[in-house]
C-alpha cells in the first residue's frame, strides 16, 4: 500500500491550480506543466511499492548479552532482484534498542552490511522482530514500506556484580539445622577424630603423638563441609518506568547471589510470581538462572508475602533466604517477618529496592522516610538488610549493610 506524503499531496494540489488557470486563460503551455506534474505523481505513487520489494534481511545478534551492555547488532541486506536497483530505502530495527539505518541504493544482487552497536538497558528474552523497511523513491511523493521477517533470538541477562557477603551467611551461621547433629567424616576443617593412615592420605594430617604412641602412621580425620542451601525470592509484582526498573534491579540482586552460589558449590533454588502464579528455578547452572530471570515479567502478581507462604513449600529447607524486593507499601516489616517466621534456623537478607529514587511519582512505592524506617526495623529483627538506589553502584549497595 501507497500512503502520499505532504509534497505529494501539495504537488496535486499545485497541478489541480495550474490546470484551473489555464483553462480560463486557454494557456497551452499550462496544460503541459500540469500534466508533467500529475506523471511525476503517478510515477511517485508508482515506484515506491517497487522498491520496498525484493528483498532479504539476516539480522546477525549475539544470542546473549548483560543489561547495561553494548551489543553489536548486524543486518545483511540482500537485494535478490537481478535487473533493478533499489532506491532511498530507510530500515527500523526495533531489536534490543529502535535503530534507524538510511540506504541511498542497493543494486541488483548486491549485499550490504549495516553495522550497529546498541545499548542493552533492559534485560528480556527478546524474539528477533521484522524489519520494517520503506521508501519515498524517487520523488519522495508516495511512501510504501512493508516487514522484512528477520529470525534470531538475544537473551539479556540481568546485570550482576560481584559479592562478598554470602560465605559469611551461606557457609558459617546456621550450619545446616546442625547437619543433620552428626558429624559427617571428609575433608573440612572442623577436627572430629583420629584414625589409622591410608593409601591417600596426605601426610599433612599425620598426627604424631598418636603416631608415636601407636607405633604405626595415624591421621586427623576432618567433619565434611556440607553445601549450605539458599533461597532467594524475586518481587515480581509491580515495576516502575524507566531504561532500569526495580524488578531488573530486584534481577541482578537475585542473578548476582545465584551466580556466587553455584560458583561455590551451594544448591540455590529461586521463586517469584510470573503473569499471576508461582513460578521457581531449582539447582540450575548459571546460564538456566539468568536466563529464568531475564524472563520474568511484572504482571500484578501476587505481593511479596503471599509469595513468601507460597514460596515455603517449594524451598523446603534452607540455611540463608534472600529476598530483593522493591519498597511497594504492601511489603510491610510486620507482614514479612510474620511470613519468614516459618523458615526456622534461617538467615534472612534483604535486598531493598528503593522505589522513590527510582520513580517519585509512583504512588504504591514507599517515600525514602518509610523505607528507612522498613530496614530499621527489619534489622532490629536479626535482618540482614542491604539498600540498593537508583543513582549508586549497585555493588557498593550489595556490600553496605544498612
Amino acid at each position: 500500500m501507497v500512503r502520499p506524503t505532504k509534497r505529494g499531496v501539495g504537488m496535486v494540489g499545485g497541478s489541480l491550480l495550474i490546470f484551473a488557470i489555464g483553462t480560463n486563460i486557454q494557456s497551452g503551455w499550462l496544460f503541459v506543466l500540469a500534466s508533467l506534474l500529475l506523471g511525476a505523481v503517478a510515477a511517485g505513487l508508482l515506484m515506491p511499492p517497487l522498491m520496498v520489494r525484493g528483498l532479504r534481511i539476516e539480522r546477525r545478534a549475539p544470542a546473549d548479552a548483560h543489561a547495561g551492555d553494548d551489543v553489536p547488532v548486524d543486518l545483511v541486506v540482500t537485494n535478490t532482484s537481478g535487473s533493478r536497483a533499489l532506491l532511498s530505502l530507510t530500515l527500523r530495527d526495533p531489536h534490543i534498542s529502535p535503530f534507524r539505518a538510511f540506504l541511498p541504493r542497493v543494486a541488483p544482487r548486491e549485499t550490504l552490511i549495516v553495522g550497529t552497536m546498541r545499548h542493552a538497558a533492559r534485560r528480556g528474552i527478546i524474539d528477533g522482530e521484522p524489519v520494517r523497511v520503506s521508501s519515498q523513491a524517487p520523488f519522495g511523493i508516495g511512501r510504501a514500506a512493508r516487514r522484512v521477517e528477520a529470525p534470531g533470538r538475544t537473551v539479556v541477562y540481568p546485570r550482576v556484580v560481584p559479592i562478598s557477603w554470602l560465605p559469611d551467611l551461606a557457609s558459617a551461621a546456621n550450619a545446616l539445622q546442625a547437619a543433620t547433629v552428626q558429624a559427617r567424616k571428609g575433608s573440612g576443617q572442623d577436627f572430629i577424630g583420629i584414625r589409622d593412615y591410608q593409601l591417600g592420605d596426605s601426610l599433612r594430617h599425620v598426627h604424631w603423638p598418636s603416631t608415636a604412641r601407636r607405633g604405626s602412621l595415624m591421621v586427623r580425620q576432618f567433619e565434611q563441609e556440607l553445601p549450605r542451601r539458599l533461597g532467594v525470592i524475586v518481587d515480581a509484582s509491580n515495576d516502575t518506568r524507566g531504561d532500569e526498573t526495580a524488578l531488573d534491579l530486584c534481577c541482578s540482586v537475585a542473578g548476582s547471589v545465584a551466580l556466587f552460589s553455584l560458583a561455590n558449590g551451594h544448591p540455590l533454588t529461586m521463586t517469584a510470581q510470573d503473569a499471576g502464579r508461582l513460578t521457581s528455578m531449582p539447582e540450575g547452572d548459571a546460564v538456566e538462572s539468568l536466563t529464568w530471570l531475564a524472563g520474568l515479567r511484572a504482571q500484578g502478581g501476587a505481593p511479596l508475602p503471599e509469595t513468601i507462604r507460597a514460596s515455603a513449600a517449594v524451598l523446603g529447607r534452607l540455611d540463608t533466604l534472600v529476598l530483593a524486593f522493591p519498597t511497594w507499601r504492601e511489603n510491610s516489616a510486620e507482614a514479612l517477618l510474620f511470613e519468614t517466621a516459618a523458615f526456622e534456623h534461617v538467615q534472612v537478607v534483604a535486598a531493598l529496592i528503593d522505589v522513590s529514587s527510582l520513580d517519585p511519582k509512583n504512588r504504591r512505592g514507599m517515600s525514602a522516610q518509610e523505607a528507612d524506617e522498613l530496614a530499621a526495623q527489619l534489622s532490629a529483627n536479626e535482618v540482614t538488610v542491604f539498600r540498593v538506589a537508583a543513582g549508586k553502584d549497585l555493588s557498593i549497595c550489595l556490600e553496605q549493610r544498612a
